[in-house]
């Protein structure tokens, strides 16, 4: 099996089974001899600011020497991103060895009735490899949900962390905070610890409740003990407690999201792993998460981030106004079946003009459509036949340019807009 075959079977598989719950993933893990056993993870849960708070858990426990395993999703350019050991991705041998074996456990599941959806058949590789390369510690990240989301069949983790819940996949989660938070608690686990962002106080409740319940004790960072020395397009200097800290991540959320990852790594400190001081400051300073308020040029400056969400969109809006960044030329594209309306009408003010993407995605929503929705808002707008078109477009008017919306879009321009901007050096 080559890296393409592997690839292409798992995106074969359907993406949602006729049932929710772990009982697939259970008996594929069963299956392959649950490797999931022999390690250790961080588990991370939440609506936005999940993706970042890995990476930065991720970096600092790389830092504190530890081989370190990364699970995200989705990727944005390449499938091997989502399965990370040490800051790399994936080799593609070794991602045909585990899809291989995958393969082979899902046919018998085929034969017995229930074969395993995508997301399934890629967790169960991401874990068979880290059990295979012997990773000291996983930090994990939820794809939907969390109570059955396949990532739920580890053990109780060294630490559960939830990230800032919001209204995102109500059709599937709840449309109240009490009932998505609901959901994102599932992978609290009896005798565990849990570790929480900033919350709205609707979501708050539902954790606290569920900690309790579950024996879990409940550590929150204290935003308001950050003292912020410094911002500016390269990223926030800043101190919290004893700790200073350089943050290269863009955004006043990223900040919490910082915060969220100090207290992680201090909880896994005395949860029987060495995590000193040092490799927290090394850590967070070295950190990198591509298509999140990324800045790939600096004069004049290039923006990519997917705010694919009103929560998103209103922290792009936020950074924006809090840099100074004025007007720009935004290329933006949307998936039709989120809150659209609400996430564009947040990025709008700072758009000088809007090239409207059609996301190269079946649910992606027509840049005709977004584009007369910005032109009703006052925004002089055109759809563009396609990113790289749109990227074009902004290139020649030599102005600022921010590229927002679905991360789709970013993964179809982020290497184009890099390459562009390196031989233009």
């Amino acid at each position: 099996m080559t890296e393409q075959e592997a690839i292409s079977y798992l995106h074969s598989l359907g993406r949602l089974g006729p049932a929710a719950g772990l009982a697939r993933i259970t008996r594929l893990m069963e299956l392959l001899g649950n490797p999931q056993k022999e390690l250790r993870f961080v588990h991370v849960a939440g609506t936005n600011g999940k993706g970042s708070t890995c990476a930065m858990t991720a970096s600092i426990l790389r830092k504190a020497g530890y081989r370190t395993g990364l699970y995200i999703s989705p990727y944005i350019v390449t499938f091997r991103e989502r399965i990370q050991l040490d800051g790399e991705m994936i080799p593609p041998e070794e991602l045909a060895w585990a899809v291989e074996r995958v393969q082979a456990a899902a046919e018998q599941m085929r034969a017995e009735g229930t074969p395993p959806v995508e997301f399934e058949a890629v967790t169960a590789t991401a874990l068979l490899w880290y059990a295979k390369a012997k990773v000291d510690v996983v930090v994990l990240e939820v794809g939907l949900g969390g109570r059955f989301d396949a990532t739920n069949v580890i053990p109780c983790p060294l630490c559960t962390v939830i990230t800032p819940i919001g209204l995102d996949h109500t059709e599937l989660l709840g449309d109240t905070l009490a009932a998505i938070a609901g959901e994102k608690c599932g992978i609290i686990k009896e005798g565990g610890v849990t570790v929480t962002a900033t919350q709205d106080p609707e979501a708050l409740a539902v954790i606290m409740e569920t900690c309790a319940r579950r024996g879990n004790p409940l550590i929150s960072g204290n935003r308001q003990a950050v003292r912020v020395l410094g911002e500016d397009f390269t990223g926030t200097r800043l101190q919290y407690g004893e700790l200073e800290l350089t943050l290269p991540l863009l955004g006043d959320y990223q900040v919490d999201n910082c915060v969220t990852a100090v207290e992680t790594a201090r909880l896994l400190n005395r949860r029987g792993l060495t995590v000193p001081d040092q490799a927290i400051v090394e850590g967070i300073a070295a950190v990198r998460w591509p298509a999140r308020m990324e800045l790939l040029q600096q004069e004049p400056f290039v923006l990519l981030d997917g705010a694919h969400n009103q929560a998103g969109a209103e922290a792009l809006a936020r950074s924006l106004t809090r840099l100074g960044a004025g007007k720009a030329t935004m290329i933006c594209g949307m998936l039709a079946d989120k809150d659209w309306h609400g996430a564009v009408s947040r990025f709008l003010p700072f758009a000088q003009e809007l090239l409207a993407v059609t996301p190269q995605s079946p649910r992606a929503l027509p840049a005709e459509k977004l584009a007369a929705f910005a032109r009703e808002e006052g925004v002089p707008a055109r759809p563009c036949a396609d990113g790289r078109e749109a990227w074009r477009l902004a290139r020649e008017k030599g102005t600022p340019v921010i590229i927002c919306g679905s991360l789709y879009l970013a993964a179809e321009l982020r290497e184009v807009v890099l390459t562009d901007l390196q031989k233009s050096k």
